[in-house]
């Protein structure tokens, strides 16, 4: 039986559903990554994970797509070359843990990933050197489990260049490109095994110019030097895990 999808909403989940989706690419375009643990934690308390993460995967690509070609110039291609070898081996365990966990084991897994992950963001702090092969090669393979299973793999990476000694224009650039090639495997090895549905496909559909207008937003506030909102994003994180992990125990 096909999971539901946005169409079975009620009128206020849709309502919290759309919100979320402007808000997880208002802040992606701004800090260029945080969209899919916004959009996947949210979309999961009224949706069922195999439903949200297929289309996360899709409105991340779309996403990355556009800030992309303004970035290029400032990406740092060695780490990214290690990332994505390791993103490769983690991935296909990551699908195949999505279609076999129940709905409240993902949904709980999703909560914590989202909770520790925004704890580590918190209290990360900048290294005097680049990880090495090995290790950037594991950091791709925890991303390509993740994100495969929950699709929230984005935490190690984004951890593993905050804490670089590297800019942040860099950093950013190289988070955004990153996002959208492992992405893009991602929903290779998700569309081979069966989980992109038509009626998935047709629930990003709607969802994408959504996003797309708030990543365009985030983008524009970006580029005018706005203000730090990295404590807003953390404790829009902190209350989505709690949220999910509550309804994951005692729904």
């Amino acid at each position: 039986m096909s999971a539901a999808t946005f169409w079975q909403l009620s009128p206020a989940a849709m309502a919290l559903a759309i919100a979320a989706l402007l808000a997880g690419g208002l802040i992606r375009g701004y800090s260029g990554f945080g969209a899919s643990m916004v959009w996947v934690s949210c979309l999961c308390l009224v949706l069922p994970p195999a439903a949200v993460v297929p289309s996360t995967l899709l409105l991340e690509v779309a996403s990355s797509a556009t800030l992309a070609p303004r970035v290029w110039p400032d990406v740092h291609r060695p780490s990214l070359r290690w990332l994505l070898a390791g993103a490769l081996v983690g991935l296909p365990a990551g699908i195949w843990l999505l279609a076999e966990l129940p709905v409240r084991a993902t949904r709980l897994a999703v909560g914590l990933t989202v909770g520790i992950s925004a704890l580590a963001l918190a209290f990360a702090h900048r290294a005097r050197f680049l990880p090495g092969r090995a290790t950037s090669a594991g950091v791709g393979t925890a991303f390509g489990v993740l994100n495969g299973a929950c699709g929230v793999g984005g935490p190690p990476v984004v951890l593993m260049f905050l804490a670089s000694p590297l800019p942040m224009a860099v950093n950013r650039a190289s988070l955004v490109v990153f996002f959208l090639a492992a992405d893009l495997m991602t929903v290779g090895t998700a569309g081979a095994g069966g989980l992109l549905t038509a009626a998935v496909l047709a629930q990003t559909a709607l969802f994408l110019p959504v996003a797309l207008a708030g990543v365009a937003v985030g983008n524009r506030l970006y580029r005018r030097g706005g203000g730090d909102v990295r404590r807003i994003v953390l404790g829009i994180l902190t209350a989505l895990s709690v949220a999910l992990v509550g309804q994951a125990v005692f729904a």
